[in-house]
């Protein structure tokens, strides 16, 4: 999953935690880049060496699975905003991708090997959909707010990300939309 969002096979480096990526992510923008020696169990050269504390380096993004689903989790900015991911992403299976900042889900997207069927605003005129085909994905008018945006999805897909990813090393991935 991270070397079809766009990471390099040779960066995809050993498993972080939210809060490192985070970290990394914050100080790759900061206008000083900092030390990240305060992130004890943090291989610094190692991060450095595959590419991880550049200024370019958009996102960090960790990746796993659950059940028969795979998920990718940035942990602030956002580079599914940033770059056209879904028809590569999707190639030879289906994606569904949610968006979210700290307020409320941005958006919500299906798409089927290589093209996307549905693109929305949860909560905004379906009207507005971007997709190819916005049926292709249903979605009830009363799911708007991000909680539940999430539990229909669940529902309806199984989809879920475990609450332990939240502090659960996964294999990351510095990506660049520049």
């Amino acid at each position: 999953m991270l070397v079809r969002l766009g990471a390099r096979r040779e960066s995809v480096l050993f498993p972080l935690t939210r809060v490192q990526a985070q970290e990394i992510e914050v100080r790759n923008s900061a206008d000083e880049p900092y030390d990240l020696d305060f992130l004890e169990d943090l291989d610094v050269e190692a991060v450095e060496e595959r590419g991880f504390l550049r200024r370019e380096a958009d996102a960090i993004v960790r990746s796993g699975s659950i059940e028969s689903w795979a998920f990718a989790i940035q942990a602030s900015v956002s580079y599914v905003s940033a770059r056209d991911y879904l028809p590569v992403l999707s190639r030879g299976t289906r994606v569904i991708a949610v968006s979210r900042d700290i307020n409320a889900v941005q958006r919500v997207e299906y798409a089927v090997d290589g093209s996307v069927l549905s693109s929305f605003e949860p909560g905004m005129n379906p009207a507005y959909n971007d997709g190819a085909d916005p049926s292709a994905l249903p979605w009830p008018s009363s799911v708007a707010d991000s909680r539940q945006v999430l539990e229909h999805l669940e529902t309806e897909f199984g989809l879920w990300v475990p609450k332990a990813s939240e502090n659960q090393r996964l294999p990351a991935a510095a990506l660049y939309t520049r």
